[in-house]
């Protein structure tokens, strides 16, 4: 299958066993060698299934698949043990497991379990996936239309997988790439197209014609299967609305109730008037996502009034808000008796939909959404548009809490509301810019204001773009995906080499460095190409380039039991191995160097050294190695 697993388990024996197995079946496979490394994984990847042991060193099976559940994470977790006890099967069940396996078990009853796991939430309770003609069976790999066999590659198999059980998600370069390779098979956006383009066409070369869809500025999605429900998806979206409309039914006729009143009272008090106009900004920002476009017309004219911007008749304002009432359906007038309404219940109005939350997060990759609005109809509105398309939103509507679930959350964007009572949107912003630890944090705002003065306001506070009230779903999706793609984009570029494709030296580092208080042996190699700077000058960068990337595909392909793999610049790949011998990485990187050769037969020059050193033995830190491991590739250069 395409899915993408995480095995956590600390038997070599075992963790090749199921590797293999999965990997047989179409799965990505990362593995991890004890809870520490495996909760590191869950932090900064997402996964389909999580295999975890149960005895693990530094973090213990149990102790972290709680941790992954006290994250809000829902990805399916099988917990394995060699203890067939009842206790540890409730112990690990009550920490949040999904399945139990003992061991020693059946591959085959492993796969089994995986499948059961796998089809929970996805598009059929059958184990073959069907839209149409088209079938995808995930326990033999096979993919039919009209009962003719496809011939899919491995990576085709898994795209199409992907948009069968997530018929109505569309993915983006960056989803399919995260979701569908592994951490040490990263491939480029062309890459991606080429797959897609060849499931194109051997879909269509099997009858099925135009089934993947290009969203322009999104990603793909499966069309066929859209238009196979789209009927369906039109009306639900329809309930959808329907029932949120009903929902805040009591909450539209607070806010009319306070206009109403204002709009029957002379003179007006200070404080009436600042409700009146804080009800009409409130119902001018949702009564346009409701297909109530006049109402919010009406009510951005209510708000210039009682905000003292403009100066209608008192005939002419009392005729807007009955206009509005009409606009509202509501079925009998509010009562306005002479006691003001209390403005303190519209902003105190909770929204049992955002106290309900999910209790999981979706297993794809899900970017985590915050908003901060003091409109519960705004923040279940943008659940209803964002949730359905990856990205995971918690709503705030109290802006004092701001800063503590900020921190609880981490989240990838922000999305804020430029009017909020006890704070500004605005000056929130400033606030989070000049905080080192969040100034970089992508920041979208919400508003009904479109006039200059608030545009120019919002960008000079650091803001990254703004949607004006009332949110048009499509625009807010194109808007919010381009900053989550560049913050994809950044991410990569933070961490990995764009030539050759392994992790840059400051991060490896850190990966090499954390290795090191977790194993008592370490082997740190240095592959270093000594002419690469002359084959640059004489032969030209593309070369020199191309050499780079044959080198960092090649490490890739003969390390994959854990090693972490590195470019350091200048012609230097570092390979850091906790799992095996020195002999062993010595042969590996004998045979590394000859396959290079070979390809590049034809490059004159082409000079591969190498050198494995031994932590603690050769030094205690990884500045000490390196500089042990440079002395030792210095000798043999001048030999």
């Amino acid at each position: 299958m395409g899915m993408r697993v995480l095995v956590v388990e600390d038997d070599l024996i075992m963790t090749d066993a199921i590797t293999r197995s999965l990997s047989e079946h179409h799965y990505a496979v990362d593995t991890a060698e004890d809870g520490a490394i495996g909760w590191e994984c869950v932090e900064s990847a997402t996964y389909d299934l999580i295999l975890i042991d149960v005895g693990l060193p530094k973090l213990d099976g149990i102790t972290l698949c709680q941790r992954i559940r006290d994250r809000g994470c829902g990805t399916p977790i099988l917990l394995m043990t060699a203890k067939d006890d009842s206790t540890y099967r409730i112990r690990g069940l009550d920490s949040g497991a999904d399945d139990y396996l003992a061991k020693p078990f059946d591959l085959g009853e492993l796969q089994a379990r995986v499948r059961a796991l796998l089809r929970r939430g996805t598009v059929a309770a059958s184990p073959i996936l069907t839209v149409g003609k088209l079938q995808l069976d995930p326990r033999s790999c096979q993919v039919t239309y009209a009962e003719k066999l496809l011939p899919l590659t491995p990576k085709e198999y898994s795209l199409l997988e992907l948009f069968l059980r997530h018929p109505t998600r569309v993915f983006s370069c960056g989803d399919i790439i995260e979701h569908l390779w592994t951490f040490d098979d990263p491939p480029q956006e062309e890459s991606v197209k080429s797959h897609i383009k060849g499931l194109r066409q051997k879909l269509k070369a099997g009858g099925a014609a135009d089934w993947i869809e290009n969203v322009y500025g999104l990603g793909y999605r499966l069309r066929e299967g859209i238009e196979a429900n789209q009927e369906q998806s039109t009306q639900s979206y329809g309930n959808q609305l329907a029932q949120l409309w009903e929902q805040y039914r009591g909450l539209m006729e607070e806010r009319f109730a306070v206009l109403q009143q204002a709009a029957h009272t002379y003179p007006l008090s200070i404080e009436l008037r600042s409700a009146a106009e804080s009800a009409a900004h409130k119902l001018a920002g949702v009564l346009g996502m409701f297909d109530r476009d006049e109402g919010t017309q009406i009510a951005r004219q209510l708000e210039k009034q009682f905000g003292e911007q403009a100066e209608l008749p008192t005939e002419e304002v009392r005729s807007l808000v009955q206009r509005l009432g009409n606009i509202l359906n509501l079925s009998t007038p509010v009562e306005t008796s002479g006691s003001p309404v209390n403005p303190s219940k519209i902003d105190n109005f909770e929204s049992e939909a955002l106290q309900n939350r999910r209790d999981s997060k979706p297993s794809l990759r899900s970017w985590t959404v915050l908003a901060v609005d003091d409109d519960p109809v705004i923040l279940a509105t943008l659940k209803q548009i964002l949730e359905p398309w990856g990205m995971c939103l918690t709503g705030i509507d109290n802006p004092l809490q701001f800063w503590t679930v900020l921190s609880t959350i981490n989240p990838d964007l922000l999305i804020l509301d430029v009017e909020m009572p006890h704070m500004n949107g605005v000056a929130l912003c400033q606030a989070i810019r000049a905080n080192p630890t969040w100034q970089s944090l992508p920041i979208v705002f919400l508003t009904a204001h479109q006039d200059t003065a608030t545009v120019q306001q919002i960008f000079a506070a650091g803001a990254d773009d703004y949607v004006v009230k009332p949110i048009v779903g499509q625009e807010l999706l194109s808007r919010l995906t381009q900053r989550l793609e560049r913050l994809r984009l950044l991410q990569t570029l933070s961490s990995k080499d764009s030539i050759t494709g392994l992790a840059n030296q400051f991060y490896s580092s850190q990966a090499i460095e954390a290795q090191f208080r977790h194993h008592q042996t370490t082997h740190l190699a240095i592959l270093y190409i000594p002419t690469l700077r002359q084959i640059n000058i004489q032969q030209g960068h593309t070369i020199g380039n191309q050499i780079l990337k044959q080198t960092g595909q090649c490490l890739q392909s003969s390390f994959y039991n854990g090693e972490i793999l590195g470019y350091w610049g200048s012609g230097e790949f570092v390979i850091a191995s906790f799992q095996t011998t020195k002999a062993s990485i010595q042969q590996q990187l004998s045979e590394v160097v000859a396959m290079l050769q070979r390809q590049d037969s034809d490059t004159p020059n082409l000079v591969y050294h190498f050198v494995v050193v031994n932590y603690p033995t050769d030094g205690l830190t990884l500045r000490s190695l390196y500089q042990t491991a440079s002395l030792c590739l210095e000798g043999s250069i001048h030999e």
